[in-house]
């Protein structure tokens, strides 16, 4: 079976969930009608599989019910039809880990809720989505790709370790993975996320250079930073998932804090021993170089593959 998916348009996704919202139209074309069990059934179809979050939410129109007959170039009869379809996909390929910085890939895949690849495979022929049709916000849209994939599942619940296609403990369908490559704008994610870091993260080190005649400045401002900084985090994680991993925002927050930890600790011994004049302002200089050095350390973060 050949296939074109038509976009109108990519929107809704959503991080803290790992899922975004497509609308669009698939068209299909055969020459062979695929059976199921020796037999035609023509109300399946027009019927797929997507990767849905919730089966519930996804919209599937077929537009007749009766196929359009038409010739291929070579003159032999194919059949074809179409199904609009309006659904929240899951996303489970996002990596975070150069939030957000980010480059994402989100997938549709289609599959055949009937028909074993023994009785249909997919050939993907066009996959458009248009720039202007691309409506996620934050994100830019980078280009699209496609692929023909099997998809294998078992039927064997007790021991996966013993799935065999020959025994028929497993089966494989056909499936088409329609891939969107999209990332961040670097502005978006500056003004969005890093700035309101770094002006904490100043203001913190900005008092290392006073005299003793502010002490109370330099002692109390440190730990306002932090607490900004952990407003500032909760109120980012609202929007994101959970994960196993490090990303690029962790190490970001991990820098403001060693810069506020560091400058309140030069305020606290720059005061008790004010009177000897034994301390000398290593970790003042400490912070200083901390928030220096931030910038190269997120390069060389994101420089690392994923």
């Amino acid at each position: 079976m050949d296939l074109d998916l038509y976009l109108d348009s990519v929107y809704d996704l959503d991080m803290s969930k790992l899922t975004f919202k497509a609308r669009g139209c698939l068209w299909y074309y055969w020459t062979k009608t695929p059976l199921v069990e020796g037999k035609f059934d023509p109300g399946q179809m027009g019927s797929f599989n997507f990767n849905y979050l919730d089966q519930n939410d996804a919209v599937q129109k077929i537009s007749s019910k009766v196929n359009v007959i038409d010739t291929d170039e070579t003159g032999k009869n194919r059949y074809w039809n179409e199904t609009a379809f309006d659904v929240k996909l899951s996303a489970p390929s996002i990596n975070l880990s150069k939030y957000p910085f980010d480059r994402q890939r989100l997938s549709i895949l289609v599959t055949d809720p009937v028909h074993e690849t023994e009785d249909l495979i997919y050939r993907i022929q066009q996959f458009r989505l248009t720039p202007n049709l691309f409506n996620i916000s934050g994100y830019k849209l980078d280009g699209i790709s496609y692929d023909d994939q099997v998809r294998i599942y078992t039927s064997n619940f007790e021991d996966s370790s013993k799935v065999s296609l020959k025994d028929g403990s497993a089966d494989t369908q056909s499936q088409a993975a329609f891939n969107i490559f999209i990332s961040r704008n670097a502005l978006t994610s500056l003004l969005e996320n890093v700035l309101s870091i770094a002006v904490v993260s100043f203001l913190a080190v900005s008092v290392v250079g006073l005299g003793l005649n502010y002490r109370e400045v330099k002692i109390t401002s440190p730990p306002a930073a932090i607490l900004s900084l952990i407003f500032l985090q909760n109120t980012f994680g609202q929007n994101l998932p959970r994960v196993s991993y490090v990303t690029c925002m962790d190490l970001m927050f991990l820098i403001a804090y060693l810069v506020c930890m560091l400058s309140f600790t030069d305020a606290l011994l720059a005061c008790l021993f004010s009177d000897t004049g034994q301390y000398r302002g290593i970790y003042g200089k400490l912070a200083y170089i901390s928030l220096a050095l931030s910038p190269l350390i997120i390069k060389l973060w994101l420089s690392i593959p994923v």
